[in-house]
Order: structure tokens, then C-alpha cells, then sequence
């Protein structure tokens, strides 16, 4: 497989600097954690929101994922032994895959799906869930309810 570079968008820079910060937060590395959080503050002020996103397109880029992204981010991560990486892809494809699901649900029900509950994610892995409760346990990552967090419904 051919290595292709490319430039990355200031937005995908704002989520990679975030999930950098995560990942030195969980090390207890708390000044490069700042440092990362200063960057994902910057790059998150200069990216360009599309205004245009819908239903359909979204669909889209999850099906991409899981029909080719994952494969190609995973034989990179097997090809470079990068046990880390391939963890987090597996805990990713999983997300993406409960996210495909809801998504469909939602269609099928509309807002209905989300009357009188909660929707609630996991800060390490993406996992949504919807329900008046989180899970004890992040059932993707395993970690603790404290790492799941609400979602304003105004957001929704």
C-alpha cells in the first residue's frame, strides 16, 4: 500500500491536539495536556464549520469508515506494530458501529427515539449512549460512569 500525504484541515487538527490532550491527561502529563489543549483551541477558532450537514452525508462518512477507513488505519497500525493505535481503532470501529445503529433507529423514529431520556458519551472512546442513565461501565473502553457524560439536549 502506497504511504499518501496530505495537508490536514484545521479541524481535523483541533480533534487530533484534543485527543492528544486526552491521551497525556490519562499519562498524567499535565503540562503537555496544556500545551495540547492550547492547540486544539487554536485550530478549533480556524476551522471552517461546513453549514451544510445533513442526515444523509453523515450516513455516508460513517459507512466510509466502516467500509474502508478502519481497514486502512488498522493494516497501517498492524504494519508499524502499533498495539496503542490498534486498540483505539478497535474501540473506534465498535463507536461507529453503535453510532451506524442509532442513526438508524433515529431515522425510523425521529425524535421520539429521544423523548424523556438522556443521551449521554463517553469522553475516551465516543460510545452514545441513550437512556436516563449512563452504564456503570463504558461497555466499549470499560471505563467509569464519571467518563460518560450528558449531552445538552439543545445541542441535539
Amino acid at each position: 500500500m502506497e504511504d499518501v500525504m496530505r495537508q490536514l484541515s484545521a479541524e481535523e487538527l483541533g480533534a487530533l491536539c484534543s485527543n492528544l490532550q486526552k491521551a497525556c491527561t490519562k499519562q498524567l502529563r499535565s503540562e503537555e495536556a496544556a500545551l495540547f489543549g492550547k492547540l486544539s483551541a487554536y485550530y478549533d477558532k480556524h476551522h471552517t464549520t461546513k453549514q451544510e450537514q445533513d442526515y444523509q452525508s453523515l450516513l455516508d462518512a460513517v459507512n466510509r469508515d466502516l467500509s474502508t477507513g478502519y481497514a486502512e488505519a488498522s493494516n497501517a497500525a498492524e504494519k508499524a506494530n502499533d498495539r496503542g493505535s490498534k486498540r483505539a481503532l478497535l474501540w473506534g470501529e465498535k463507536a461507529s458501529k453503535l453510532l451506524k445503529a442509532l442513526m438508524v433507529r433515529y431515522e425510523k423514529q425521529g425524535s421520539a427515539l429521544l423523548e424523556n431520556t438522556n443521551v449521554w458519551v463517553c469522553e475516551i472512546c465516543g460510545f452514545i449512549y441513550v437512556g436516563d442513565t449512563p452504564p456503570s461501565l463504558c461497555p466499549i473502553c470499560k471505563v467509569p460512569s464519571f467518563k460518560i457524560h450528558p449531552i445538552q439536549k439543545e445541542a441535539l
